[in-house]
């Protein structure tokens, strides 16, 4: 009894589908062994002294205000926020600081840093 030729091609169909199934569960085993992370250290506190960036996270009342714009009450309300809302992931996340705006972000952007990926990775991001 011969089939018609939807039904041959039903059949094929199935047959692709049944090797396809069977490759991609080969190709699953074999890809999906355990990968190590990839080591990670942060970088040394002197990298960031030497590029001249005052680290946000980590600077004291002295270096906050040694930059443009941020006088010892603006420096004080970033201690405050920063330890009421915990570290900065971004240098930009500085404005959510009363009294510091685009303008006074701007003219320090190029001078702060957040302490690189370090940061990110402790906070989630």
């Amino acid at each position: 009894m011969k089939g018609t030729g939807a039904d041959r091609r039903m059949w094929a169909a199935a047959i692709a589908a049944g090797a396809a199934m069977a490759l991609c569960f080969a190709l699953r085993s074999t890809a999906m062994t355990s990968l190590d992370p990839l080591p990670w250290e942060p970088p040394a506190p002197a990298q960031v002294q030497e590029e001249g960036l005052v680290d946000l996270n980590t600077a004291g009342l002295e270096e906050l205000t040694a930059l443009p714009g941020i006088g010892e009450v603006r420096a004080r309300a970033i201690l405050e926020d920063r330890e009421a809302n915990g570290p900065y992931r971004y240098p930009e996340e500085l404005i959510r600081v009363k009294g510091i705006g685009e303008g006074v972000l701007g003219a320090i952007l190029d001078q702060i840093t957040t302490g690189g990926d370090e940061i990110a990775q402790n906070t989630g991001g």
